[in-house]
């Protein structure tokens, strides 16, 4: 859980989401595990984001580029 963002992929973040979410959803999860795992969750959020917003961007370019090219 204690991955840098450079060395995430959008994969990898998304399975720590699921793990994060699966801890905050236990019945006697302490409230300071909770804010931690909110914090962590946030920025894993932002970064899947920031990916998805990288490959809709490459992916319109290729498709421009094929359109140019027909």
């Amino acid at each position: 859980m204690a991955e840098k963002n450079e060395e995430l992929s959008y994969e990898k973040a998304m399975q720590e989401l699921q793990t994060l979410v699966d801890r905050v959803e236990e019945k006697d999860a302490p409230f300071d595990r909770i804010e931690k795992d909110i914090k962590r969750a946030t920025t894993l959020i932002a970064f899947c984001k920031e990916q998805l917003k990288g490959y809709k961007e490459r992916f319109a370019a290729l498709q421009k580029e094929v359109e140019e090219k027909k």
